[in-house]
């Protein structure tokens, strides 16, 4: 019998060749599924095939902000109806609410926008905007093309939430309600994610998905920007439903009590959610519009 002999230097070629592979397949989007390439998003020929054989299919629509270009899916049903506009986190994109567009109830009564963030998506991909206040204004940018005599309502989704906030705060008088899903809006609860040190440290940055560099970028710095916004939170003067899990891994349960310190405690509806972590996009779509619905019809 023929003795096996053990070669460290073979089983390291082969490491390296399977690990040059899988950065080959990640920063080129190789692979098609948007969570497993880490992209977060999809072309826009790839949305028309998701939406292929619904009865209404959205349409996927580019604007200019600033020299950037930024991209939005929208499903407009009758314009005389209220508007939601969604804002996804980071990572994320447009599509982490496209689910909603498929939802009859919802679409037959509202009118919806998703929008890629800067940075995300199509919109200006692998360039960070940290600030929270441009991102605020590019999607506003938006929203004023088609939205400036209906309702409109903010959905923020983890650092899409503090965004809608800043909004509210910046054109008080232009949204008629907020609903926030586990927002990261405390600045002495923010969690570092390990992942994040890997984008911004020199040896393994290079090895980093575009979206995840992004999402890093705003991570270093969302501390400071949502300091910057304390002072302004007299401003909100519409009512805001905050939803969080008491088991959210990535946005600490307690940006609920900050919520409650911080917004009027008679627009403020907070909403608890034992057992849950921070996918409320995904793992809440019956409550997500069921409050859309409420706040949309509310006369």
């Amino acid at each position: 019998m023929r003795k096996l002999i053990f070669r460290p230097g073979i089983w390291l070629k082969i490491f390296l060749s399977l690990f040059f592979v899988l950065i080959v397949l990640l920063r080129f989007e190789i692979i098609g599924q948007p969570m497993l390439n880490m992209s977060f998003r999809y072309s826009d020929r790839k949305i028309i095939a998701l939406f292929k054989g619904e009865d209404l299919q959205p349409k996927v629509k580019y604007r200019k902000f600033k020299g950037q270009s930024l991209r939005y899916v929208e499903l407009i049903t009758d314009r005389s109806l209220p508007y939601v506009v969604f804002i996804h986190g980071a990572p994320g994109s447009s599509a982490d609410y496209y689910d909603y567009f498929r939802n009859e109830d919802l679409y037959a009564k509202v009118n919806l926008i998703s929008v890629d963030r800067l940075g995300y998506g199509y919109s200006d991909f692998g360039n960070s905007e940290t600030s929270i206040q441009n991102q605020g204004e590019a999607i506003q940018s938006i929203i004023e093309k088609y939205c400036s005599s209906n309702k409109v309502i903010l959905v923020g989704h983890s650092y899409g939430g503090p965004i809608a906030v800043r909004m509210a705060m910046d054109y008080p008088g232009s949204y008629e309600s907020l609903l926030l899903l586990a927002p990261a809006l405390d600045p002495e609860n923010e969690k570092m994610i390990k992942i994040a040190l890997l984008a911004v440290n020199r040896p393994t940055s290079w090895i980093t998905p575009a979206a995840l560099k992004v999402a890093a970028d705003e991570k270093f710095t969302h501390s400071q920007e949502i300091k910057k916004m304390i002072l302004l939170y007299d401003k909100i003067e519409i009512p805001v439903c905050h939803i969080h899990g008491d088991k959210d891994s990535l946005v600490p349960y307690e940006n609920l009590k900050f919520s409650k310190k911080y917004f009027k405690p008679d627009l403020l509806e907070p909403i608890t959610l034992k057992g849950e972590d921070h996918f409320l996009p995904w793992t809440q779509q019956e409550l997500i519009i069921k409050k859309i619905l409420e706040s949309a019809l509310d006369n």
